[in-house]
């Protein structure tokens, strides 16, 4: 449903699906009128629970801050990339609508359900959850990153340079 949907990416949507639901007056009514699996959100919401208990105990944090809502979510963005690094991929220089997999070099198209399938132009560098063969590759749940936060962010993985996508030899 669109207003759950969010231009930036499928994770994105998905974290705005879930916050409306968790503040939705009836979340049965809410689920059932975008279409979105109740049991399955029910079930988030109790993992969610779990890692932040698991955090607030492991590093004795009292309290655990958001990013701030819609207007930053671009950190949870850098956050993706961050803890999805090796899931990583750049648009094809030649063919505009595929792209190369940083770590294995495997050409792949966004999935036709994610919500980047339609953008133009496509987002210059993705971080995907899955890879997925089918008589073709696809990239699923996608979310654009900047390219230019692979050195910042990884270092150690990513050389810094112009393409600032292209793993170093080390």
């Amino acid at each position: 449903s669109k207003p759950v949907l969010h231009e930036d990416g499928d994770h994105l949507s998905l974290l705005n699906a879930y916050s409306h639901w968790k503040k939705a007056g009836s979340k049965q009514a809410f689920a059932r009128q975008h279409g979105l699996n109740a049991t399955a959100l029910d079930r988030a919401a109790t993992i969610r629970g779990q890692l932040k208990d698991l955090v607030q105990q492991a590093w004795g944090a009292k309290q655990i801050a958001s990013c701030g809502g819609p207007k930053n979510w671009h950190v949870v963005r850098r956050a993706l990339l961050k803890g999805c690094f090796m899931q990583t991929a750049r648009r094809d220089e030649v063919n505009q609508n595929a792209y190369q997999t940083l770590a294995t070099r495997q050409v792949a198209k966004l999935h036709p359900q994610g919500v980047l399938f339609r953008r133009r132009p496509a987002p210059p560098c993705v971080v995907y959850a899955e890879f997925v063969t089918t008589t073709r590759n696809y990239l699923r749940t996608v979310t654009e990153v900047d390219p230019a936060w692979l050195a910042e962010l990884c270092p150690q993985y990513f050389a810094a340079s112009p393409a600032a996508a292209r793993p170093s030899s080390t």
